[in-house]
């Protein structure tokens, strides 16, 4: 039996691959035109992806453990007999059941990070829609029908129910990101007004280097949410 669980390098080129070029898609995406000028707040950017990414590692390393039961013939789990027949499967099986949850967790977490309300809120472009739909199509046609590097493919049940428990955790996901925006905009982790005072502020004149230094120092502390607004001399 395997000590380590790893991934063959063609799945993880493909996983990377597929999931990279269908992101490239969200530059395509429909937007609504803010009403303030926008900076990057590096704060909520870095809460907000850690809550992402940590929902989606729990997600993974969970569906994993499940694969490992089903490995072990000692283990009594009952989700072992959710995803796979006879609750067992080969270790080539489990490669294969966590290549598709890989390949449809990272794709889907697109979906919950482009907005800052529901997922719903607002409508998808057609080609970052389009690329989804092939790019996760694909991947589940690889995993119940093609054999390589050592995984062995899975049947359908267990590829529609990878896809059920992804599509939950994308629920939770996108629960959590509501739940981070909600704490960054009620504890003020990121002072927006400050920033948009200081915009509102700036000279209309040219400015001298000395002028723009100063400003742009302002600037960049508005946004941490810290500092004197006067950049007045």
């Amino acid at each position: 039996s395997e000590k380590n669980f790893r991934l063959p390098v063609l799945a993880v080129v493909l996983v990377t691959l597929v999931n990279d070029a269908c992101v490239l898609t969200i530059s395509r995406d429909n937007v609504i035109p803010a009403k303030d000028p926008q900076a990057w707040h590096l704060k909520e950017v870095f809460i907000v992806s850690a809550v992402l990414g940590f929902v989606a590692m729990l997600e993974s390393v969970l569906l994993l453990l499940i694969g490992f039961s089903a490995g072990d013939k000692a283990s009594g789990s009952g989700l072992n007999h959710v995803f796979f027949q006879n609750g067992s499967a080969s270790y080539g099986n489990v490669q294969s059941f966590m290549f598709l949850n890989l390949c449809l967790s990272d794709f889907i977490t697109v979906f919950a990070a482009r907005t800052r309300g529901w997922f719903f809120t607002r409508r998808p472009a057609m080609t970052l829609l389009g690329a989804g739909c092939i790019a996760t199509l694909a991947m589940t046609f690889i995993s119940t029908c093609a054999s390589f590097g050592g995984m062995e493919r899975i049947t359908a049940s267990t590829a529609f129910m990878v896809w059920v428990y992804v599509i939950i955790w994308f629920l939770i996901q996108d629960s959590m990101k509501i739940g981070a925006y909600w704490i960054i905009d009620t504890f003020k982790i990121v002072d927006r007004e400050a920033y948009l005072n200081l915009v509102e502020r700036k000279p209309k004149l040219r400015m001298d280097a000395a002028g723009v230094r100063k400003f742009s120092q302002n600037l960049r502390k508005s946004i941490g949410g810290k500092g004197d607004l006067d950049f007045a001399s």
